[in-house]
């Protein structure tokens, strides 16, 4: 069996149908995100159990240390009702990353999985058995027999660490998926018109923001850029010479533009009118982001014969302040809407709409992607 058949176990989605679906679990820079549903009868699936629990310190040190690991694990499990320890696992952003690739099959090569390999080993350094590749076709046959294929490329160790270090926290992992497919899967759920929809995810992080293209429940592409909250926070403190804290209690609070959102030190600052300059200290930061978006509007149209993208949706921790869709919606010419929450998307009577998870909800979009897989959606 080839590398790319060995591992496409890993990526692909499944279309069985279960009552209670497995967990899952999204580990994110500054919390972890777990969603588990269940299905009955010919209702859609609800939520039956959540948890977001906040990372003391940083990702990279709660993986290097097995035993925080489980605790949180631990934790999580058991702070709502989740049934079994059977998971869905996102592997970490930054210890993957994408590729498309244009390719054709040779005279001697009668499936995909031998010609993407062969192209492949031009794209990466060193030995292939030292990567983890899974490939999603994007384009079939053309005139020219030319193909397109999304190839998700990870170092094997750090899969097969991670994998280890969630089986010794007590995980059953039924399958290891990139963030991307878990929002493609999740899109499809809340668009009523998936097969012919074209969507395109701008999920922000901490570090730098994705960039997610899906049509017709399909992955296009998957890019980073390279603006997160992170330098956007930055970018305000050094312009207004601000404490980091309070230039982040502003962004969370009042966003990028002043509103009804104010509190009383967003009152204060207001009378130096400090807030007004926020939207347009702001405003070329965005514009790096929205040539990137506009750059994936003209991809779109390339590849759906003209439709072009039907609808945008902003997730993740920019999508937290204020005014950040309506300033993406005015540079970019588009609507851009912050994805529905997905906790209100799969409503449990018993559900507790408060605590963290709530503050966290843009940002475990990922985590009930996750959870989607293997359900089967009714009404």
């Amino acid at each position: 069996m080839s590398l790319v058949a060995r591992t496409t176990a890993l990526f692909r989605p499944r279309s069985s149908a279960v009552s209670v679906g497995p967990i899952g679990v999204d580990v994110g820079l500054e919390a972890m995100h777990f969603v588990q549903l269940e299905s009955g009868g010919e209702q859609k699936p609800v939520v039956r159990a959540k948890a977001t629990l906040e990372i003391n310190g940083t990702r990279r040190e709660l993986m290097e240390q097995p035993h925080q690991f489980r605790s949180l694990i631990k934790r999580a499990l058991a702070s709502d009702r989740f049934q079994g320890n059977k998971a869905v696992l996102a592997l970490p952003s930054g210890m993957f990353r994408t590729l498309s690739i244009n390719y054709k099959l040779a005279g001697s090569e009668k499936k995909e999985p031998a010609a993407i390999l062969r192209v492949m080993k031009d794209r990466l350094d060193g030995d292939l058995n030292n990567y983890v590749l899974d490939y999603m076709p994007v384009r079939g046959r053309s005139k020219a027999d030319e193909r397109l294929a999304l190839v998700a490329v990870s170092e094997r160790k750090q899969v097969v660490d991670f994998l280890e270090l969630a089986r010794k926290a007590g995980l059953d992992v039924s399958a290891l998926e990139i963030g991307p497919l878990a929002i493609s899967r999740l899109t499809s759920a809340i668009s009523e018109d998936s097969g012919s929809a074209t969507t395109l995810v701008i999920n922000s992080g901490r570090r730098a923001s994705y960039l997610t293209l899906i049509s017709g429940g399909d992955l296009l592409f998957d890019q980073e850029v390279a603006i997160g909250e992170q330098s956007l926070v930055q970018h305000i403190c050094e312009t207004l010479d601000m404490p980091e804290d309070t230039a982040r209690h502003l962004l969370s609070s009042t966003g990028v533009s002043p509103g009804d959102n104010k509190d009383a030190l967003s009152d204060a600052l207001d009378e130096d009118g400090i807030l007004n300059t926020l939207s347009e200290i702001l405003k070329p930061q965005f514009m790096k982001l929205v040539e990137e978006i506009k750059r994936a509007f003209l991809y779109a149209a390339s590849e759906t014969r003209g439709r072009g993208v039907t609808q945008v949706y902003l997730l993740g921790s920019i999508a937290r302040w204020p005014g950040a869709e309506q300033m993406l919606s005015s540079l970019s010419g588009s609507t851009v809407s912050k994805i529905p929450n997905p906790l209100a998307l799969f409503p449990s009577s018993d559900l507790d709409q408060t605590s963290t998870v709530q503050q966290f909800a843009p940002e475990i979009a990922v985590a009930t992607g996750l959870a989607l897989r293997g359900m089967k959606l009714h009404g």
